[in-house]
């Protein structure tokens, strides 16, 4: 999936969470303009909408990643991870991969002696990005 025109446009204007209004008047436009774009962006689980006072318009993780990247790979990839066994081992993987924008589908671990492989399914996270993400925290990252 790729961002591109109006909706790419729409997706940079928002910042934090903002309004309808605000997002209209950075791009000079009607708000009504921008509603039917936030609903295909919501639907799409790309961005959220907040009522209330201290609502409005936020990008997702995978909203923020599609900005970033300008696409999304919509296949998800599996991969093995080895690692030194540690405490909050898994929990500090999965919070990075998660900060990144990617989203874990499946996880199982095995423990091999001092060392742990764990094997991830994931999507919204290419390959060689996972592999520069985790560098520091893993002995070796490979696809299955």
């Amino acid at each position: 999936m790729e961002v591109t025109g109006k909706t790419l446009e729409i997706m940079e204007a928002i910042e934090g969470i903002c309004t309808t209004k605000e997002v209209a008047e950075k791009l000079e436009t009607h708000p009504k303009n921008i509603d039917r774009h936030i609903r295909v962006l919501r639907d799409l689980g790309l961005v959220e909408t907040r009522k209330g006072k201290f609502g409005g318009i936020c990008l997702t993780n995978e909203g923020k990643y599609l900005l970033k990247k300008k696409h999304i790979n919509l296949i998800s990839i599996k991969v093995r991870i080895v690692a030194n066994d540690k405490i909050g081992l898994l929990a500090e993987i999965t919070s990075t991969i998660s900060g990144k924008g990617g989203n874990i589908l499946a996880t199982t671990l095995e423990k091999e002696d001092e060392r742990v492989v764990v094997w991830l399914s994931l999507e919204n996270l290419d390959f060689d990005d996972l592999k520069k993400i985790l560098k520091d925290k893993v002995i070796k990252v490979s696809l299955v």
